[in-house]
């Protein structure tokens, strides 16, 4: 059955530490999905293979693989490896994830899962995924690709749909901003202009006029947001690349989904509607049949299992109580010491 922690407290934090001698091993390597040249770190932990292994998948935007280290470290201690790379077009890779389809990014995951699968000292059978944010919408996509997802860890993403979040997202924007109903009606006008033009192709030429007229408007507090479209407005010939954004149904990826999840959400999130996404997941693991589930909502925390709901200059809020260690006992009770 899926299981819903409100507190945080698993008995996984009892488990015994477990520690390695020696430090994992790094090294930077390199693969391929078809064309296009990925670059990222694989880490090894210390000791005899073969062992399971994480394959990292990004949010949304131009991420790299710096802030995934830290999670790999830790995994290593458990004895657990990890390869973490630079999104498509960003970093060392090649390629461009502006111009790539929620399939290219999906591919880039499986491209990652090969190339583990192509080691000695991985096991084949022990290869999931950990995804943040968007991430949690390119993990289903590419388990139900393969029919191959051991397991999953989901930071604050999927579930809902991608244009769903979107819309909860830019709510709580506009409600920040002190936007007035006709303002935000407006708004929201704009907005489903823009996912129409997304999903079908149909009518760019008056979206990129009307978002012209409201970006030179600029005593209308609406002209930031016309801006921020007209900065992401994708060409049509790139259109079919971010027809997912409004078209993207994941409940039929996550029907598919049969291997240990770990869904962890923040219950003040802004930017993905935890509500809707805990439910959506309920649903789609329902519908698989998938009765090894834990989900997990942090009081007071924002995106990514943050207290507060976004980040602050240079320092970055800290991650709820409990996140690091919850995390890393359900790794060691379903992937390390699974069947023990």
């Amino acid at each position: 059955m899926v299981r819903i922690a409100r507190c945080l407290l698993m008995t996984i934090l009892a488990l015994p530490a477990v520690t390695f001698a020696l430090s994992p091993t790094q090294e930077g390597i390199t693969f391929k999905n078809g064309s296009v040249e990925l670059a990222g770190t694989f880490m090894v932990p210390a000791g005899q293979g073969p062992f399971p292994a994480v394959v990292y998948l990004h949010g949304s935007g131009p991420m790299t693989r710096a802030g995934f280290e830290p999670y790999a470290e830790a995994f290593a201690q458990m004895g657990v490896a990890s390869l973490f790379y630079d999104k498509r077009g960003t970093g060392s890779s090649k390629g461009s994830w502006v111009r790539s389809s929620l399939d290219d990014l999906a591919g880039d995951a499986l491209a990652a899962v090969g190339f583990l699968k192509s080691r000695d000292d991985i096991d084949p059978a022990r290869i999931g995924y950990w995804a943040i944010s968007q991430g949690g919408w390119i993990a289903p996509r590419a388990a139900a690709r393969s029919g191959d997802a051991p397991f999953m860890i989901i930071v604050s993403g999927g579930g809902a749909t991608p244009r769903e979040s979107e819309l909860f997202s830019y709510r709580n924007e506009f409600e920040h901003a002190g936007l007035s109903e006709a303002e935000q009606s407006e708004g929201f006008d704009l907005l489903n202009d823009y996912f129409d033009y997304l999903a079908t192709g149909i009518g760019r030429p008056e979206l990129a006029a009307r978002l012209e007229k409201m970006e030179a408007a600029q005593d209308s507090k609406l002209f930031m947001l016309a801006r921020q479209i007209n900065r992401v407005l994708p060409s049509g010939e790139n259109q079919p690349n971010w027809s997912w954004v409004a078209n993207y149904d994941p409940a039929p990826d996550i029907a598919k989904v049969r291997g240990p999840v770990l869904l962890m959400f923040g219950d003040q999130d802004k930017d993905a509607p935890p509500d809707l996404s805990v439910s959506r997941w309920r649903e789609g693991l329902k519908a698989a049949g998938n009765q090894d589930a834990t989900i997990m909502v942090f009081p007071g925390a924002g995106h990514g299992i943050r207290m507060g709901s976004h980040s602050m200059g240079a320092e970055r809020p800290p991650f709820a109580d409990g996140y690091r260690e919850a995390m890393l006992g359900w790794l060691w009770l379903h992937v390390v010491n699974a069947g023990d």
